[in-house]
Order: structure tokens, then C-alpha cells, then sequence
């Protein structure tokens, strides 16, 4: 059912074993939607990359450098493998500017192209907070436009936020939490 793609068959499924668990249709996710999500998954996972595709993606993901230097390798990447990334790296740039206005050295801020938190909601730019002596990591997160939608909202609803472990920092710095 879900290889093929046969949403009302899923959908029905899945509202069939949420009955069953005696869990509510209406109270999170519609079987709908976790279907719509099933279906979304299997396809991808039966994407196959040409041996020049998963070339360029191996050399994508190894790229990994001061930010300083990024928008220029990201755009030499792009023209070496026929890639637009026009407004990507653009905005990409962007956000470099804005960290440099605010004081902070982009060469003392890495860009890691394989960088990514393994969560479905994350929509954006995510980023990490790492201790440059312990390598631990204090601070993390991005931008997660889907999440509320996936929890049940009518309507997208932008978010960014972060998680904080102060008790790593605190021990950075030489205290306790």
C-alpha cells in the first residue's frame, strides 16, 4: 500500500489501527497526514543517485570550512557540477553578513555542508554550538517551520529555537549548573 502509493488505502490502515489502540484521529496527526508522511518517506527512499550524482554529493558533504570562505567554494562547487543554487547562495551570504555585523568572526565560524539534525520538522538553517576545547556540544538547533503543523496546527506557523546545555557550559567555564 504505501510503496505504492495508495493514500486512501494507508490512510484507512492507519485510522484502523489508531482505532484499534484506542487512540483519537483528532487528537495530534490525522491518519491522513501520517499516511501523506509514509508515503513522502517510501518515495525517497527509493530515489538512486547516477555514479555522477552521488559524486557531487559526496563532494558536497565534504565540504567544510571557515564561513568566511564558504560562499565562495559553494559557488564554485555549483558551477563545477551544472548546479543553480542562484538564491540559495545568496541568502546564504546574507546570513553570513548578518553574523559579521553582529561582531562575530566569520573565520572563527565553520560552515559543515554535512552538518544536520536528524528531525522531520527542521525546515532551514540548523546549527551547533561547539566547545572548541572539549568539542562537546553547548548550544544547538534551526529553523522549524513544519513542527506545529505536524502537531496538529491548520496552518504553517514559522519557528526558530534552540536547546542550551548549561551544565556543559557551566563546566566550560570552570563551575557547576
Amino acid at each position: 500500500m504505501v510503496a505504492a502509493g495508495d493514500s486512501d488505502a494507508v490512510t484507512g490502515h492507519i485510522g484502523d489501527l489508531m482505532d484499534q489502540a484506542g487512540l483519537s484521529a483528532h487528537a495530534g496527526r490525522t491518519p491522513a497526514e501520517i499516511a501523506a508522511r509514509l508515503i513522502e518517506k517510501s518515495a525517497l527512499e527509493r530515489v538512486r543517485l547516477s555514479s555522477g550524482q552521488w559524486s557531487a554529493l559526496r563532494t558536497f558533504l565534504s565540504i567544510h570550512q571557515p564561513l568566511e570562505s564558504a560562499t565562495e567554494t559553494l559557488l564554485a562547487f555549483a558551477s563545477e557540477n551544472g548546479i543553480a543554487l542562484d538564491g540559495a547562495v545568496e541568502r546564504f551570504q546574507a546570513r553570513a553578513d548578518a553574523i559579521a555585523a553582529n561582531g562575530l568572526g566569520l573565520t572563527e565560524i565553520n560552515y559543515d555542508a554535512a552538518f544536520g539534525r536528524p528531525l522531520d520538522y527542521y525546515t532551514g538553517l540548523v546549527f551547533g554550538i561547539v566547545s572548541a576545547s572539549s568539542g562537546k556540544a553547548l548550544a544547538g538547533g534551526g529553523r522549524y517551520d513544519r513542527l506545529l503543523t505536524m502537531l496538529g496546527a491548520q496552518s504553517p506557523i514559522p519557528g526558530v529555537g534552540f536547546s542550551v546545555w548549561l551544565d556543559r557550559i557551566a563546566a566550560e567555564r570552570g563551575g557547576s549548573a
